[in-house]
């Protein structure tokens, strides 16, 4: 008699959660006409909150929900509904209201729920995904050339004033390029050769805003005096140029003087009135960070000194970074 009772409850309380589904779908699918990815987002996350609320009924219930829900579309798998029971465990309503989830695809999200290694790490994919319009493969990408990671090592630049542009975003302290092939790499020409070669990966992971103006790009002086500059950007978003120079080999204080004369010289000879002081980026396999940072000391133009890295070279680099050694 007693098993019969719990039947009858786990039945009950069974199709008041089908029926607070089905409600939650339809008026969110009403919304839906308006705000298609989002809406749906919501919907998931709260079918996960219910699902979530019956975790001691195991995978039948799941098994049993996803079954009822198939006139709701292909959306209900059961795959895709322990996706959202795992979505609603990561985040408490109030705090999955402040992120910008629900505007990223759901695939994408769902990458970024899996491989994620913490909470933090999670809203720091969301938040990026969201910002630079990341698509799944780009999501995957980032993931695997630990993005997060390396965002929490300090870049070394000049001391940059805090802005509302997107200034003190662009530099950071390690660029992986995954398309180089090192073993033709002999000179700093093959390195910006294979650069423009994969422009559309390169500028990917040089981040959002950033266009080519030149490579190899002709500076000629009023004096007559030509100079190369070996990439030439322009920011669209923080309407300025980016002057990039390349180096195969470790920084050396030498190559500062050369980069500035450049930043300068850009400001001087290209620059308008709407556009915003020229940053400089040193990109070079390696760099001393006390060399580095004292290079960089009580210089007032906006530069930074970044390492550019082989996808293969990220874990240990990593790792001794983020150790403080």
């Amino acid at each position: 008699m007693i098993k019969t009772k719990e039947i009858t409850i786990l039945e009950k309380d069974y199709l008041q959660d089908l029926n607070k589904i089905k409600e939650t779908i339809r008026t969110n699918q009403a919304k839906a006409m308006v705000v298609v990815n989002s809406a749906m987002i919501m919907t998931y996350y709260e079918i996960g909150t219910i699902i979530n609320q019956r975790k001691v009924w195991g995978n039948k219930y799941i098994e049993r929900l996803s079954n009822d829900l198939k006139d709701y579309g292909k959306g209900y798998s059961i795959t895709n509904l322990k996706y959202m029971s795992r979505l609603a465990s990561e985040f408490n309503p109030f705090e999955f209201s402040q992120q910008p989830a629900g505007q990223i695809a759901w695939f994408s999200l769902i990458e970024i729920v899996q491989k994620s290694k913490s909470h933090e790490e999670m809203i720091w994919y969301i938040n990026q995904t969201h910002k630079n319009g990341w698509s799944r493969s780009m999501v995957l990408n980032q993931i695997a050339m630990k993005a997060y990671e390396r965002s929490l090592i300090n870049p070394t630049t000049t001391e940059v004033i805090p802005s509302k542009d997107l200034t003190n975003e662009l530099f950071k302290d390690t660029y992986v390029f995954d398309f180089l092939d090192k073993e033709k790499i002999k000179t700093e020409k093959d390195l910006k050769n294979q650069m423009i070669d994969n422009i559309i990966k390169f500028l990917q992971e040089l981040g959002p805003g950033f266009t080519l103006a030149g490579k190899e790009y002709k500076l000629t002086t009023p004096t007559g005096k030509d100079f190369y500059i070996d990439l030439l950007m322009y920011h669209t978003k923080i309407h300025a140029y980016v002057v990039i120079e390349v180096k195969i080999g470790e920084f050396n204080p030498s190559d500062f003087g050369q980069l500035v004369f450049y930043v300068n010289a850009i400001d001087d000879l290209e620059k308008i009135d709407d556009d915003n002081d020229t940053i400089g980026l040193l990109l070079c396999k390696d760099a001393d960070r006390y060399v580095a940072e004292t290079t960089l000391k009580k210089n007032h133009l906006s530069i930074g000194i970044s390492k550019y890295k082989l996808i293969e070279e990220l874990p240990e680099y990593l790792e001794r970074k983020l150790n403080g050694k």
